[in-house]
């Protein structure tokens, strides 16, 4: 059941990404030019009043879910499946895409501001190795790596432009990341709303199996 990633947010604080992490008593959390992501180690954990937050923050929990303070109010929840690869490194016939840098900085920004205004911040690149498709003028489709644990990598941010659907820009991303991280020694692992059953089915002829389902809890900071 890939134990480590039960709390996917808490195992990245903690190990690899322990130096992003600001702490404040039994919560920790991404710098928030980093991601917007906080993590408890136990579920109902009992948080204290303030912390690293700024009045009318929006930060987000997943799997494991503290009790909220006073003021703290959640103002969505739904629910993500978490899929971990379960394959052999899959088949990537076309030459690899390009890594991203930071002179992509800003065409990251613009193209994850069309589908993941929310989670995508001016450092989040800094998680993990990010690569894209670029042409006509922009970048075109993008995915990169983002939670990190022992043994473990996240593939996240896959995003194609509106204009470049449909080209297998996503799978083409994702067949690289899985086999980058398969031939480090790591195991690949993502998200994806529980609902998106085409994602899934993406997903899993990239072979990714499903693992858990987890709670995705939107709050805002009071």
């Amino acid at each position: 059941m890939h134990d480590n990633l039960a709390n996917p947010m808490w195992a990245s604080l903690t190990s690899s990404h322990a130096g992003f992490a600001r702490t404040h008593g039994l919560l920790k959390r991404f710098a928030p030019d980093v991601a917007p992501f906080c993590a408890v180690e136990h579920e109902g954990a009992e948080l204290g009043a303030g912390g690293p937050f700024a009045a009318g923050e929006i930060v987000y929990f997943l799997g494991t879910v503290p009790t909220l303070p006073r003021g703290w109010t959640v103002t969505g929840e739904s629910s993500v499946l978490q899929m971990v690869h379960a394959g052999p490194p899959p088949d990537t016939p076309e030459p690899d895409a390009p890594a991203l840098t930071a002179h992509d900085s800003a065409a990251m920004l613009d193209l994850t501001g069309l589908v993941y205004p929310e989670f995508f911040r001016a450092r989040t690149a800094e998680l993990g190795k990010y690569i894209g498709v670029r042409g006509l003028g922009r970048l075109r489709a993008m995915a990169g790596q983002r939670l990190a644990c022992t043994g473990y990598r996240e593939i996240s941010a896959v995003c194609t432009h509106p204009d470049d659907r449909r080209q297998g820009h996503a799978a083409r991303l994702i067949a690289q990341l899985s086999r980058d991280i398969l031939d480090d020694g790591d195991i690949p692992f993502l998200h994806v709303s529980a609902s998106n059953k085409q994602a899934w089915e993406l997903y899993e002829n990239l072979g990714f199996a499903a693992s858990r389902e987890l709670r995705f809890v939107k709050v805002q900071i009071g």
